[in-house]
Parts: C-alpha cells; structure tokens; sequence
C-alpha cells in the first residue's frame, strides 16, 4: 500500500485542531470536577513562573500532593503567549496528542511500514474517547502521549544495545513520570520483557550499563517530585484505587460487571471497526517476531492491571490506546489486498463519523447491540448560561470588592466548588470558594445553593444536610444567611445567592447579653468541644458592637476538655488539660445565645492556645481509635517523643520533636534518628520526606491565624506554655 505519510499526518492533526477550535468557539461549559481543577493549577504554575519573588521550582514541585506539573505547566506556559482560555489550554492537549500520533505513526512504521504507521495514528486520533478528552483539560490524554513516546524509544533502542535511544528512553520515561503517576501501568511490563531480552543477547553488560545510564536520567527528572511523596503516594493509590471506588458505589473487583466493564466499552471508546481490527491484530502481531511481545503487553497489560482495581473509568484505560492502535493497525495490514482496501476505506469514513458524533453528536451515536454504551461517546457543545458570572459579579458587587469567603454547597458538574474557583481566580477575584461546612459555616460570608439535583449521592451528605436546615420552618440558618441573589440554571433547577447578615436582637442590654455568655458551659462551641471540667469565659467587647454579634476578646479557662470535630462518628475527641484559650475579634449570633445559650463563633481573627496539657495516655488513647493497618505507639520523653509503627513491614521507629516555627507556623515537627527494621536512614533524606508530611503546614493554611505559647515535650505529656 503506497501513501504518502506527512502529508496524511498533517490533515489529521489539522482537522483535530478544527474539530477543537469550532467546539471551544461554540461551548459555554463551565469546566467540570477535575477538568476545573486542572485549569486551575495551570493558572497558578503560570502565576508562580510570571512571579520573579517566587521560589518557582519548589512552588510547581509542591503544588500538587497527587498529579505532577509537566501537562499543567504545558499549559501555564502557553499563558505567556495566548489568552488564558479554554482554547489556551486545549491547545497543550493537542500537543501532547500530536506526540502521540509521531510516536505511533514512527512505531507502526518501524515494524511494518509507513502505511501502518499512517494507520495507526488515524486509529488513534479518531478514536471517540480521544475525540471526547480533547475537548477536556485531564492528564490522561498527555499521559496516552508520553506512553505512546515510550513505546517508540523503547523498540528503537533494540533491547538497549543502541545508546541513543535508550538514553533517550531514560529521559522519556522521567517526564512520563512528571505527566502522571500512573505511567509505570501502562509502560513497565514492555520494558520487563525487554529487561529478559537484553539478559539473554549478546553484549548484555554493555546493554545494562546504558540501561543504568537510562534509570539514572529517569530518576533525576522525576525524583525531585516524587521523593517527598514517597510515603503518601502508595497510601493515596489505594484509597483512590479501592476505597473510594467503594464509596462511589462502584461494583466489587471481581462482580461479573467489573471484570467485563473494559472489554464491554473498548469498542465504544476505540471505535467499533477499530476494536475489530486490534483483535485481528493481537493475532497477526506474532509476525512481527522481535516486537510482538512488547506490542502484546503493552496492549493488552494495562486493561488487565486496570480491571483488578474496583476504580473504573475510560480515562484510565485511555493510554493502552496508542499500543492498541499499532495493533489494529497490523490487523488491517494482515488482510488480504481488496478486502484491506475497503477495511480501510470503510475505517475512514467511519472514523470521520467518529469525530463528529463524539464532538457535535452529528449524527447522533447509534447503540450498539449488546454494549452498555453507543457507538461514540459524545460531548456536544451547549451554549447554556450556568450564571457563574452574574453570581460571582453579585457577590463582587456585595462584598465591596474586600476578600471573602463563599461556600458553593452543590456539587453538580457544572455548578460546583471547582468551577466557581477557577473561574473566580482566572478573574482574578479575592474570593476563597469552600465546600459545603460540617457542623457550623465558620468564616462563611456568602453561601451559593441549588434546588434540585446537587450532584452524586456520594458527595452530597453535608449539601443535604445544609439544603434541609436552610428549608425547615423557623431556621437559623435561613435567618443567618438570607437570599440576597436568584437565578435561573438550564436545568430548571434555581441557585440562589446567600450573605450573612447577623441582626441585632432587641430588649437586651449589652451587659445582659454579655453575661448570658459567661454562662454558657455545655453550649460553648458544642461542635469542638464537650465535657468541659471548670470552663470559665471571660470578655472584652464594646457595648454596642456586642450588639452585632462581635467580641474583641473571649477568653476560656478550664481544667480539662475534650476537644475535637464532635459532629464525625470515626473519630475520637482529645482529651486537653489546663487549658487557657484566647479568641480575638470572634463574630458570634447573639439570638442563637439568647434562645439556646449556644455559642458557636461564625468567625475568628486570631486563636491563641496560651496554655495546654495533654497527657502521653489520652495521646495514645486518640491514636488507637485510628481505623489503619498501621499499628502506632507514641512515648512521651523529655524533649522528644519516640514513635514506633508496625503492621505493614518492619517495624518504624523514629524520634519526633517540635521545634519553633515562622511566620504563620507557629511550630515545626522534627523527624529524626529513623530506622525501618535495622536499616537506619540518613536523617537528610528523612528530613526532605518528612517536612512534606509535617501537620504544623496545616495551621498555616487555616482561615484563622493560629498562635501558640511554648511547647515542650516532657515525660508522660505535651505542654503549650508551660
């Protein structure tokens, strides 16, 4: 089959870009979920890179506790030259698409021929789930294109005995690595195989001494990042892997529909004549006799390990797709001369459906019998109005342009927290978007909700709640935040716009209110803390401020109190001794204090802990309710605490101190002097890894400025202010 490859591969991509600009041209989508959230980061890698005050590199390294920056910052960059819009940020999903057609077209070349090659790459680029990411800002498109790279460089570096390219693999793989941890998936077993290979030729030290070479370039591109999550990572797989895939109702890893959940949507996502040929191919492969086993793993591996994990999703099996597409690309080439011409007729045409049912449902995508999806998945542009600007302008409009703090309660794709942030800092506004509160809208100034569908029954628990205290007769809630904004939404549903607005109650004294606060015991802030031994309250106010809702100070004194979110079921109150707490400039509901006598601070300037004990025993007593696999005991000594951990593997032990912070830190935790087994660790290396787990961050990043007196570890106990 004679073609002429560049110019093919130019009109493929071409059009792509067409398909894409048309659609970003018409849809008024709010970005949804991750989708925001990535657009997001690629905001702020761009901010942090145009800030020369910045420590840029340890800022992008530490942006993110999951998804690394390489596609993020692809997108940050091209800022620098374009608008910040969504066409700015397809346009790096295109690139890294336009690698993934090179690297499968020069693979299906390299086996075969270019007509394979050109093949391939078309499979690949109108493949309707490619279609469907393109018009999404995820890693997971990136990431089909790294993988894609890493194939190539891996079979032209023939078992490691050509020193270019297997130094070229090497870097490959430490920027695979930088797209997305998942990399290694659909990558590893290729170069495994190969590893065998390589063990077995001619020449193998030689090959090893390159490969090294190779794993030492891939580990100084990707270690900076994912050293100081060397501990976390695996942690966060597994919850996302299995036990949120739980929470989200998935079906259980080995029911009869998550182990048929790829192979039933692989013709959907790939194409049905596509699928076709890849299973023809999977049997012409054993031709290619020096690549068919790294074609066969990396294709086929990927949805074996992805179907063992109870998480499913398209987006994760979309990387197989660029091995998936050299062989199908060789089970077209494997037929015989007339009916691979019309096989790849028809492919053309239906794949240029394919692109045009997945981007603007024309036609619209016919089922397919005995799948549970259509023939493409679609996303066609909608020019609907979600209102994101007109509330976000109510709430400029309302808070004077000051900072403030909005909780966006739903979390329907296009009406929740992730798109109003994004959209709120691609503004730039000074608005800090929450999720819904648990037990009190602490710090809350507008609150955004939504009548009807919030969004999926696993995430709403705190919307639900909130949308049923807002609508009981009498609320105080209602009271607290009334309607200050309506809107219509697409859906038919209504948003409304909520401030708080504390009213003054009236046939009260300033006194008499002050006092009934001194006398709340039970009722001061029920949602941290209960049982309180002794508790004193003392105020300094102005009298007609106090009115408002508004305290200078509150300062509590008590012998002892059990502190902790009290509204959650899985965990365990503190016990605190001697305690002596000062609150500065506290906003308070003083009709909740009137009628209830509860006390429940709706904002705070400034905590100080002045004074507090807690007991080596009460510690321990926390840390056993802790529902893990990791068993931890902690001994209280003077100047240091030892922590030992077991359960998974040897024994860890270590010592812990806490040490003085800065700025907003008030403290620092030191770890040291670690041993897993009897292997001690350079206290370097534990002091890089532990910094990026060091809670005292965490006070840093609450929306009330915390101070603390002096701590000191002692025998049997922790002390604030001696």
């Amino acid at each position: 089959m004679s073609i002429r490859p560049w110019p093919v591969l130019v009109a493929l991509f071409g059009a792509l870009c067409l398909v894409v600009t048309i659609w970003v041209s018409i849809d008024r989508h709010p970005p949804e979920w991750d989708y925001a959230n990535h657009l997001e980061r690629a905001l702020d890698c761009h901010r942090t890179l145009a800030n020369p005050a910045a420590d840029r590199f340890a800022e992008i390294m530490g942006a993110s506790s999951f998804y690394p920056p390489l596609a993020i910052c692809a997108a940050g960059i091209l800022y620098f030259a374009l608008p910040v819009t969504t066409l700015t940020a397809q346009a790096a999903m295109l690139a890294f698409l336009a690698v993934g057609l090179l690297a499968v077209y020069g693979l299906g070349r390299y086996i075969a021929d270019p007509a394979t090659g050109v093949l391939a790459a078309f499979f690949l680029g109108t493949a309707p789930f490619v279609v469907f990411s393109l018009l999404n800002f995820q890693l997971d498109l990136p990431l089909t294109g790294m993988v894609a790279l890493a194939l190539y460089a891996l079979v032209r570096a023939e078992a490691f005995s050509r020193p270019p390219w297997t130094v070229a693999l090497g870097l490959i793989w430490g920027l695979g690595l930088l797209t997305k941890p998942t990399f290694p998936v659909y990558a590893l077993a290729p170069v495994l195989w190969t590893v065998g290979q390589a063990a077995r030729g001619e020449a193998r030290w030689r090959r090893f001494i390159w490969l090294g070479l190779a794993i030492v370039i891939a580990a100084v591109v990707a270690f900076p990042w994912y050293g100081p999550r060397l501990l976390g990572l695996p942690l966060q797989f597994m919850n996302r892997s299995f036990r949120n895939a739980a929470l989200e109702g998935e079906a259980p890893t080995f029911s009869s529909v998550a182990l048929l959940y790829y192979p039933t949507t692989f013709p959907s996502q790939f194409g049905v004549l596509a699928a076709l040929c890849f299973l023809g191919g999977l049997w012409a492969a054993r031709r290619v006799r020096e690549h068919r086993a790294v074609l066969w793993l990396a294709a086929v591996t990927p949805f074996l390990v992805l179907t063992l994990i109870r998480n499913k999703d398209l987006r994760y099996s979309l990387p197989a797709l660029s091995a998936a597409a050299v062989v199908a690309a060789l089970g077209a080439r494997a037929l015989p001369a007339i009916p691979r011409r019309l096989a790849v007729g028809i492919c053309v045409v239906l794949g240029a459906f394919q692109v045009t049912m997945s981007a603007f449902m024309l036609p619209a995508p016919p089922p397919v019998p005995g799948l549970p999806l259509s023939l493409a998945l679609s996303y066609p542009p909608s020019r609907a109005d979600w209102q994101h600007a007109r509330i976000l302008d109510d709430i400029a409009r309302a808070s004077g342009g000051r900072p403030v703090t909005v909780s966006v309660v739903p979390n329907y794709p296009t009406f929740s927290v992730s798109n109003f942030r994004y959209e709120a800092k691609r503004r730039g506004l000074p608005f800090t978007m929450l999720r819904p509160w648990g037990a009190t809208p602490f710090g809350v100034d507008f609150v955004i909700v939504k009548s009807g569908d919030l969004g999926p029954d696993f995430s709403i628990a705190k919307a639900r709640r909130i949308m049923q205290r807002l609508e009981a007769p009498g609320s105080t809630l209602a009271r607290l935040f009334p309607v200050v904004g309506q809107y219509t939404l697409p859906d038919g549903s209504r948003a409304e716009l909520r401030a708080r607005r504390i009213g003054s109650p009236g046939g009260v004294t300033p006194e008499a209110l002050a006092a009934r606060i001194a006398e709340t015991r039970e009722g001061f802030v029920p949602s941290l803390v209960r049982d309180p031994e002794h508790l004193r309250i003392d105020l300094r106010y102005r009298p007609e401020a106090i009115l408002r809702g508004e305290l200078d100070t509150l300062t509590v004194t008590a012998d002892a109190a059990s502190v902790g979110e009290l509204t959650r079921t899985d965990r365990l109150a503190l016990r605190v001794r001697n305690i002596r707490v000062a609150l500065q400039n506290v906003v308070f509901d003083p009709v909740e204090v009137l009628e209830r006598r509860v006390l429940e601070p709706l904002n705070v300037g400034a905590v100080s802990i002045e004074r507090a004990v807690v007991t080596q025993a009460d510690l321990q007593r926390v840390i056993d309710d802790q529902r893990r696999a990791v068993r931890m005991a902690v001994e209280l000594g003077d100047g240091a605490a030892q922590v030992r951990a077991s359960g998974l593997g040897p024994r860890i032990a270590a010592r812990v101190r806490v040490l003085p912070g800065r700025d907003r830190v008030p403290i620092t935790v030191a770890v040291d002097h670690l041993n897993i087994g009897w292997l001690p660790v350079p206290d370097l290396l534990v002091h890089w890894i532990a910094s990026n787990f060091d809670p005292s961050y965490q006070l840093a990043r609450l929306p009330v400025r915390v101070r603390l007196g002096p701590v000191s570890i002692h025998a049997g106990r922790l002390e604030v202010g001696g």
